[in-house]
């Protein structure tokens, strides 16, 4: 067999590949030998027709199954003999089969690019670890306060105040037409929350028991529900209840009865480790944006388009199972697949970039992710789900995210690394 390769690009090859005519002719031989087995040809007895006859018969048949094992038992090897390592599904361009003749065929592929990262320890970096402020305490514990508060019906008519929780009916119109989704019964809106539509919630203070409104609100550009996003809408509303929060008191007897604490102290403490805890965290993730950030400047190089499309076909299935996880259609988002797959793109380049060459760092300073650490990270998420680790551990099989699993702790070991590595200056 030969074998050359021409180079379309860095990271696109072109292989020729070139069977003898003494291995084509054993295929086909072969081919027609198992074919004589099983031909049922009008006035032959099975296994008695002639290989001419069969030829008459079968002829395009068996060249194309001759192709197709021929491709099938070198491809591979060429790429081996040849040193390299497709990322991508080969594109066969295959010449025209003879008896006695060498057989030809193309095959494109992309390969992983060669990657020379250099300078990768010792980065400068910028960030500072924020202190704790009282605030921050104090903004948790009413959060926590307004968790537990109870609801109460006001005993006495009175308007809608922030803080209320409203118990309304509406039906929403855009260009005076009804509105998909725009319609509910005995919904409960917490005015103030910010949950529901801000400047909606906004208009329902001062209303009143049995009170009926029209109101007019315009959709923030960013809204969650894409539908909605930058939209006026017409909504006519009913105030059917007013629950006003009954807040507990901030005490010792407060911070015992959430079960884990023996004073208020204890609670604001373990608030206080909470938020340093994301202080941290967000600092870290700041500082490894740098890193990516750095390293993929200093590094150049093609990336190949294939794990490209692959990664963005990835954050939309991601997008997808992570909508469906809330009981969200995907379709709600009124954008399709491939559009948002569009729309990926950048992002997926970026991460294609940053796992080749946190990949290079990691085979050069010899960090690997062991099968403990894929146990953990399972757990991990077991725990994050409240699904039993078995069931994780199935998903994760069945769907074969394992590698992925093991690629991200990959980057993350690298990434805490050459963290360790860097100078981070106070900013």
């Amino acid at each position: 067999m030969k074998v050359n390769v021409e180079n379309i690009t860095e990271v696109k090859k072109k292989v020729f590949v070139e069977i003898p005519e003494e291995e084509v002719d054993r295929e086909i031989d072969s081919i027609y030998a198992d074919l004589k087995k099983t031909a049922r040809i009008k006035g032959f007895r099975p296994g008695k027709a002639p290989r001419s006859i069969l030829e008459r018969y079968f002829k395009d048949q068996v060249k194309g199954e001759a192709v197709q094992k021929l491709i099938q038992g070198t491809c591979v090897k060429a790429f081996e003999d040849l040193n390299l390592r497709p990322v991508s599904t080969p594109v066969i361009d295959p010449q025209e089969l003879q008896t006695g003749k060498p057989f030809q065929y193309s095959a494109i592929v992309e390969i992983k690019p060669e990657i020379k990262v250099e300078g990768y320890f010792g980065l400068k970096l910028e960030g500072k670890k924020e202190d704790v402020k009282d605030e921050e305490i104090e903004q948790r514990l009413r959060g926590l306060q307004n968790l537990y508060a109870n609801l109460k019906t006001i005993s006495e008519p009175r308007p809608v105040r922030n803080g209320d929780s409203v118990v309304i009916d509406y039906e929403g119109t855009m260009d005076g037409k009804p509105l998909e989704g725009g319609k509910a019964t005995d919904y409960t809106v917490d005015v103030g929350s910010g949950r529901f539509i801000p400047e909606f919630e906004e208009k329902l203070v001062g209303c009143n028991p049995e009170e009926e409104r029209d109101i007019e609100v315009h959709c923030p550009e960013d809204y969650g529900y894409k539908r909605w996003a930058g939209k006026t809408i017409f909504f006519h509303v009913k105030v059917k209840e007013i629950k006003e929060k009954i807040l507990p008191v901030l005490d010792d007897e407060f911070a015992k009865d959430l079960g884990k604490y023996e004073s208020l102290e204890e609670l604001k403490a373990h608030l206080r480790e909470d938020i340093e805890k994301e202080k941290k965290a967000a600092l870290d993730r700041k500082l490894k944006e740098q890193i990516v950030e750095q390293l993929i400047r200093a590094n150049p190089f093609e990336v190949p388009e294939s794990l490209i499309e692959e990664q963005a076909n990835s954050l939309v299935s991601g997008t997808r199972a992570r909508l469906a996880s809330q009981g969200i259609a995907f379709e709600s988002l009124g954008v399709t697949e491939e559009k948002m797959k569009e729309n990926s793109r950048e992002a997926a380049q970026r991460q294609v970039q940053t796992f080749l060459i946190l990949e290079k760092v990691s085979e050069r300073e010899g960090i690997t992710v062991t099968d403990e650490e894929v146990e953990q990270r399972l757990k991990e998420i077991s725990e994050q789900t409240h699904q039993t680790l078995d069931a994780v551990k199935r998903y994760y099989e069945k769907n074969n995210l394992i590698p992925e699993l093991k690629a991200g702790i990959l980057n993350n070991k690298t990434l805490n690394l050459l963290l360790e590595k860097a100078e981070v200056i106070q900013s």
